[in-house]
């Protein structure tokens, strides 16, 4: 009972962290660099600490993620080992390929530095480069996205099964895992992320951290449900 309790509230500070943290790293650290005239390749290096700051903060993410794993794991031992294991690998799988994505992001920023920096750079060649830098981030971070949806399905699954939750919010956020999943492989097929598709997990996830922040006595219901 107190592992549910504990557990409640630590995924509940993880979630939020994720919340507050994401949009700031995801968007308003790379706006600039992103949307300026030029892209990346002439706005990186202007706005280098924000852009560092960015690639440092989606690494941390990575590893706020697999916390979730971390602190469910007590409570998810003697209810479901393979959830548990699944959330593990979820979230040791999104620390490395973050560490790609972040690696890519500083590539993008050492080209940047060095385009700015030449006197008379060669315009092909930068922009083929940008091309094959700018691919390999966009890429990771699309992937990243992916598996970060896949480790919030797996969540929601072992709330589920722990019953920590009323059964129509971990339903609910299930299906917004899915919508999210889904609509960051649309560019694997040709076309766009669908941005709105994404909007149903981050009203799940702060349902979520709503209800275990506020609802008195988690452990405890969880107890006598079992």
């Amino acid at each position: 009972m107190n592992e549910l309790r504990s557990a409640s509230r630590w995924l509940a500070i993880l979630l939020l962290v994720q919340l507050v943290a994401a949009p700031i790293a995801n968007f308003k650290l790379v706006g600039p660099v992103f949307q300026g005239d030029g892209g990346f390749l002439a706005n990186a290096a202007p706005h280098a600490t924000a852009f560092a700051t960015a690639a440092l903060l989606s690494f941390a993410l990575a590893v706020v993620s697999a916390g979730i794993a971390v602190v469910l794991w007590p409570a998810l031992r003697t209810h479901g080992e393979r959830i548990a294991l699944a959330l593990a690998m979820l979230g040791a799988a999104g620390i490395a390929l973050s560490g790609l994505e972040v690696t890519a992001m500083l590539s993008m920023l050492s080209l940047s530095q060095a385009y700015t920096t030449a006197l008379a750079p060669d315009e092909a060649l930068y922009q083929g480069l940008r091309g094959v830098v700018g691919s390999a981030r966009n890429w990771a971070h699309l992937v990243q996205l992916l598996l970060a949806g896949a480790m919030l399905l797996a969540m929601y699954t072992a709330l589920f099964r722990l019953r920590l939750v009323p059964r129509w919010l971990t339903i609910f956020g299930l299906l917004a895992c899915l919508s999210q999943m889904i609509a960051v492989t649309k560019p694997w097929f040709g076309g766009w992320v669908i941005f709105p598709m994404l909007a149903p997990l981050g009203i799940a996830n702060l349902l979520l951290v709503g209800w275990l922040l506020w609802k008195p006595n988690v452990g405890d219901e969880t107890a006598k449900a079992g």
